[in-house]
């Protein structure tokens, strides 16, 4: 990968340019990092309701909050 940092006067690093394919790349796997965070808190939140812990929504409620 051909990274770049651009720096101030003192040399500190400010922004990081990457080749476009990558940036695509971490964007695709990023989105699939978000879609498993997803999944990952859907099911935490569906044991909670099935422990009790946690009231049940409606379907209406569910596709309310979409």
């Amino acid at each position: 990968m051909g990274i770049q940092y651009i720096t101030d006067t003192k040399g500190h690093r400010k922004n990081v340019v990457i080749p476009y394919k990558e940036w695509e790349k971490l964007m695709k796997e990023m989105q699939k990092q978000r879609v498993l965070l997803g999944l990952k808190e859907s099911v935490s939140e569906v044991k909670a309701m099935a422990a009790g812990k946690k009231k049940m929504r409606t379907f209406k409620e569910l596709i309310d909050e979409l």
